[in-house]
């Protein structure tokens, strides 16, 4: 997509801050995004050896999901990946987010049993 020039300022570093983010891959960038719309904390340094968003961000691997096993963790994961649904409208920006399947292969005996684990823990977390 195209970039709009406020994604590429380089201004010069401030002699402090009130966070400093080492880090820019999806955690550190959604910290910085929630510091600054849950909290007004703008002051904020996201401190990145690569490119912003890099790691398994910019690849095909992320997997962004809600079917994680314990009952107790259900709700925070769907409730993340709602947040994961509106999140180009709300940054007005195209973070090329596209929900699509997951296919988990089984090797073995063992694997099996995983997946039907989790398979039946998806189905009672609805």
């Amino acid at each position: 997509p195209e970039h709009p020039d406020r994604l590429w300022r380089t201004p010069e570093p401030k002699r402090s801050y009130d966070v400093v983010i080492v880090g820019g891959g999806g955690h550190g960038l959604a910290t910085a995004h929630y510091l600054a719309r849950n909290h007004g904390i703008t002051n904020v340094a996201v401190l990145e050896k690569g490119w912003l968003a890099g790691g398994n961000m910019a690849r095909n691997t992320t997997i962004i999901r809600s079917n994680y096993l314990l009952d107790e963790s259900a709700g925070i994961y769907e409730h993340a990946l709602k947040l994961w649904e509106g999140l180009a409208d709300e940054l007005d920006y195209p973070i090329l987010f596209s929900q699509r399947g997951v296919l988990n292969l089984a090797h073995s005996l063992q694997d099996v049993r995983d997946s039907v684990r989790r398979v039946e823990a998806n189905r009672l977390n609805g």
